[in-house]
């Protein structure tokens, strides 16, 4: 019995706070974290939607309903952007999906609109995946409470990215795992040749 795999097209759903048009100024593409509801990131990042920044919020393509709750009698979905039994696959899937979805977006907005990328928990290492082997140009990195998985190799991805600006946001009540507080992640982007900075907020987490 031996796994096969074939390409085939599929729908991928994301928000936009904000319109693509001539008065937008900048441009975020923010990446949830894993198993998250893409309304509850949506909700986090009320605060940055303003008239001149158009937040485009992608789902990952490894979507999962959630059981139901006592305030929410109906199941909910979330989603993820790899597994890691088939994380290879599910890169090169986001990547594809991610440059096609910026490839839509970028052409509506005024020529060269700064681009920023936001990646939290999971998506901060799917952000860095994708543009460490996609197209789409950026202009700054923000990875917050960000988780790697062991079967990344973290400093081979950060290697391959473009040198840009990079920061990596931490909180003092995250939880998650020992890496989010930054400092690792800090490191090894300063070895792989870049400028990255840590800045610490004591508030909560995304979600």
């Amino acid at each position: 019995m031996l796994p096969q795999h074939f390409t085939t097209a599929r729908t991928a759903r994301y928000i936009s706070l904000g319109e693509p048009g001539p008065a937008v100024q900048h441009i975020w593409f923010c990446l949830h974290g894993e198993g998250q509801l893409l309304s509850d990131f949506a909700a986090q990042l009320v605060n940055l939607d303003t008239p001149e920044r158009l937040l485009i919020l992608p789902e990952g393509l490894s979507r999962f309903g959630l059981p139901a709750a006592d305030s929410a009698p109906t199941e909910t979905t979330a989603a993820a952007w790899f597994s890691p039994e088939t994380l290879e696959i599910d890169m090169d899937d986001l990547t594809a999906y991610l440059d096609s979805l910026a490839a839509q977006v970028l052409p509506a907005c005024p020529a060269g609109t700064p681009v920023t990328v936001l990646g939290y928990g999971q998506g901060a290492a799917a952000a860095c995946r994708w543009l460490a082997a996609g197209n789409t140009h950026y202009d700054k990195l923000l990875l917050y409470a960000s988780v790697f998985p062991p079967e990344i190799d973290r400093r081979a991805t950060l290697e391959a990215l473009p040198i840009q600006p990079v920061v990596v946001l931490t909180t003092t009540t995250d939880i998650f795992t020992p890496e989010v507080s930054g400092e690792g992640l800090v490191h090894d982007f300063q070895e792989a040749g870049h400028s990255a900075n840590c800045a610490t907020y004591q508030v909560t987490g995304c979600g």
